[in-house]
């Protein structure tokens, strides 16, 4: 259950919004001035803080100033709740990185929309991958679990990048998250075949696509296929003309390395039932070794297992 920070001079106000939000679901905080806002918010790591804009001690701003300044605060979602409407104080918070204001009096329905809103924008911005700004792992899995209990027929894509160690290792860092980034936008592209897929980054090289059954195989191969035309612009001149690259295994020893390529395996619910995420993570990840196995180019597999 999410914890909201109300602050306010105000006994009445403080004693409705607590209740709407109280009905809707949330733990409220209640602090009477800025100081005991700011003091509330280090105690109680609220997931939202709303601020009074005029407030004794401290103000709204001041409130606000303070809070960003610690590292740990600077992403938590901040309304202000104010009478004032004109445009300079309004600029003014945007200049201190405030997410939304409220004008008293704001309704219930308008409070609980303006909350909910923030929360979720806030907790896509802290799942999401900071390279590719996909979806991370906690997404990835409620996503997973979200077809499971449907029953429709979906696919779940698990997409990693062959000898992506030894390319990094070769170019370096900045190389490796070009071409990390390129890989994210194949994926994205090809997944549109499905308007309702989803795509998702679980970490390193590895990343996933959720789609209609239907859609699964042509995603597939369209991500193998421009991944394949655009892997040797990664190389240097050399390394292209010569078709392979040589850098180091993981044994520390010379060796020839092919381009980057894809190796997707496809797991779905048409031949066998899948309960769990565990389960289709399972799967997945050894239809990928075994998609990884291809000698040359990208490669997908799809269960066909009974």
């Amino acid at each position: 259950m999410e914890k909201i920070l109300l602050a306010d001079d105000s006994h009445a106000i403080r004693f409705l919004v607590s209740e709407i939000l109280t009905n809707a679901g949330f733990t409220v905080i209640q602090a009477q001035d800025g100081q005991e806002a700011i003091e509330k918010t280090y105690k109680e790591n609220p997931d939202l803080l709303i601020l009074d804009y005029e407030m004794p001690k401290k103000t709204g701003f001041e409130v606000v100033k303070e809070i960003r300044s610690r590292t740990g605060y600077l992403h938590t979602p901040i309304i202000i709740f104010t009478a004032v409407t004109d445009k300079s104080t309004k600029l003014e918070g945007l200049g201190l990185d405030i997410d939304d204001y409220l004008t008293k009096p704001a309704d219930e329905d308008e409070i609980v929309a303006r909350v909910k809103l923030l929360l979720k924008r806030s907790q896509q911005k802290m799942d999401s991958n900071p390279l590719t700004h996909l979806p991370g792992n906690p997404s990835i899995q409620a996503r997973v679990e979200r077809e499971i209990a449907t029953g429709n027929p979906f696919a779940v894509l698990y997409c990693d990048l062959n000898n992506f160690k030894s390319f990094n290792d070769k170019y370096g860092f900045e190389a490796g998250d070009r071409a990390l980034k390129a890989a994210a936008d194949i994926i994205v592209h090809a997944a549109k075949q499905d308007p309702n897929a989803f795509v998702g980054h679980i970490g390193g090289d590895d990343f996933i696509a959720v789609c209609a059954f239907d859609k699964a195989e042509k995603i597939a191969q369209e991500i193998a296929t421009q991944m394949d035309k655009i892997a040797p612009s990664f190389y240097s001149p050399e390394d292209q003309a010569q078709g392979y690259m040589v850098s180091t295994n993981r044994k520390g020893e010379t060796e020839q390395f092919p381009f980057l390529a894809m190796g997707i395996g496809i797991v779905h619910n048409t031949k066998r039932p899948l309960t769990s995420f565990a389960q289709v993570s399972g799967i997945g990840s050894e239809l990928k070794c075994l998609a990884k196995q291809h000698e040359k180019g990208s490669f997908y597999i799809l269960d066909r297992r009974a």
